[in-house]
């Protein structure tokens, strides 16, 4: 008999148990539900703050390349061999520099014929400033007639110009077969190796000017933002920034949207180099915004966002409107006046949870 009212002692306690369980589950907030709590919160987890006044600015994302403003485009005169390449890419060259020589049978060849008509030549004049002095000398035993000298010096003049001007076509042909950097820059965007066979006005190179560089930049920024002028930033890494100047917008010239804008500045000199791709934020808008910590933010199931401010001995959330972001802290555009303390920890547990028995607002 005394088992009987164990059991039924047990089934008692078992039952109240669970209805004591179903109330509490029942009394509990849905997910995204905002809780209202007006009982004792512990320090130790709920934390408050004043909102603070901060000058924020608004910023567009860009991508670009970096570019010379002067620049040569290296271009085979003759076509050839590419026998070798004295200057390594990416380098500094002076003008007057040798950046490749061309050779192969066609160069040997040309240079060849040029050689040859110089030396014919030379011989020529050679042969005919011998007969002149020999004219000369017959001229005075009357052996010769005054008219034969002037025809024999009008051709040695003639031969005189035939000449200089193979060897100039010589000379000429030497320097295009070595081609050689027209002003002091850097050598870069080579085209062609060793061993290669390129036509004359083939594209061999660049050399450019990298005491004058720029940025070609891209970017999608908002409606009725001016950008000419605006400051830059240039990130080349994530603690490394770089300042530049919007100089100028460009036309319009893709269908895709994206403004393109040449970035400046003395900065960009000293540490980029010709084609290197960066990245980095243009400031389109400075403005003075109440701010909160981005801790104090949380958000619903439907991506809304509250807040919770601090109201006599309670915390009472307050859906908000959010503006900018920036280095932590978040722009509340409407739903917030200033002077109204807002939890910046523990704010989440006080949206999902009920804490009524256990947090109270610290005297």
């Amino acid at each position: 008999m005394r088992v009987v009212y164990w059991l039924i002692a047990i089934l008692a306690g078992a039952t109240l148990g669970a209805g004591i369980m179903y109330w509490r589950l029942e009394r509990r907030p849905s997910a995204g539900e905002p809780a209202q709590v007006s009982r004792p919160v512990t320090a130790s987890l709920i934390a408050a703050s004043q909102p603070v006044v901060r000058t924020l600015s608004r910023q567009v994302p860009w991508v670009g390349a970096v570019q010379s403003r002067a620049s040569v485009q290296l271009k085979a005169l003759q076509a050839g061999l590419v026998e070798a390449i004295d200057a390594a890419d990416q380098t500094p060259v002076r003008r007057g520099d040798v950046i490749l020589r061309l050779g192969g049978p066609q160069i040997e060849t040309q240079r060849a014929r040029l050689q040859t008509d110089a030396e014919s030549l030379k011989a020529q004049l050679d042969l005919a400033t011998q007969t002149i002095e020999r004219l000369k000398q017959n001229l005075g035993q009357q052996l010769t007639t005054a008219d034969q000298v002037a025809a024999a010096q009008e051709a040695q003049v003639k031969l005189q110009a035939g000449l200089r001007d193979a060897r100039l076509a010589l000379d000429s042909f030497e320097q295009q077969a070595r081609v050689t950097s027209p002003m002091a820059g850097v050598f870069t965007n080579r085209r062609v190796s060793p061993g290669q066979t390129v036509s004359a006005g083939d594209p061999l190179g660049d050399v450019v000017d990298s005491n004058n560089l720029r940025i070609a930049a891209s970017l999608f920024p908002p409606e009725g933002v001016s950008l000419e002028g605006q400051q830059a930033t240039i990130r080349l890494d994530q603690n490394d920034r770089l300042a530049g100047t919007v100089a100028r917008v460009l036309p319009a010239a893709s269908g895709t949207g994206a403004v393109a804008v040449w970035i400046e500045g003395p900065q960009i000199n000293g540490r980029l180099r010709p084609g290197q791709t960066v990245s980095g934020d243009i400031v389109v808008d400075t403005r003075q915004a109440l701010t909160v910590p981005q801790s104090a933010i949380v958000y619903d199931v439907n991506e809304r966002p509250y807040i919770f401010v601090q109201q006599d001995r309670t915390y009472e959330s307050r859906a908000v409107r959010l503006g900018l972001t920036q280095d932590g802290w978040v722009e509340v555009v409407s739903g917030l006046e200033e002077g109204r303390p807002v939890v910046t920890q523990g704010a989440y547990e006080l949206f999902y949870r009920r804490f009524n028995e256990q947090f109270k607002v610290e005297d």
